[in-house]
């Protein structure tokens, strides 16, 4: 078994530079979902403190993930990746609907957050499967 610091730091990583990808190319439908006006947004810069928090809890995502499949026994690109699949529709996608359909946010929102946190499972799923 190789280092598993190492594994879920980098799944960490790779979870957070890839909400930075989603949120990046999907900015403006955010905004829009958000009751903003992209144009508003442009010169705004990105407040440090969500940055530093969101990058600390996908290291912690990816801990909890490193210990799930570890003792699921669930190791594999393939078998991984259903995992993450599986968990993040079944716990974070659910979460996500729900608190936004209470706070009354639209399903623009919800979809776009909720794929976030699918996809980012899924591929922190698949690094630490690669790196463990």
């Amino acid at each position: 078994m190789h280092n598993p610091i190492i594994a879920i730091l980098a799944a960490g990583v790779a979870g957070w530079i890839f909400g930075a990808v989603w949120y990046g190319v999907l900015s403006k439908p955010y905004q829009r979902a958000l009751g903003l006006n992209p144009d508003d947004c442009k010169d705004k810069k990105m407040p440090m403190t969500p940055m530093v928090v969101s990058f600390l809890a996908a290291v912690v995502m990816s801990a909890v993930l490193y210990q799930l499949l570890t003792n699921l026994g669930v190791m594999g690109l393939v078998p991984s990746a259903i995992a993450g699949l599986t968990i993040g529709v079944g716990f974070l996608a659910t979460s996500t609907l729900v608190n936004n359909l209470f706070q009354q946010k639209s399903m623009t929102l919800t979809v776009i957050d909720a794929g976030h946190w699918v996809l980012a499972v899924v591929v922190e799923a698949v690094v630490i499967s690669l790196l463990a």
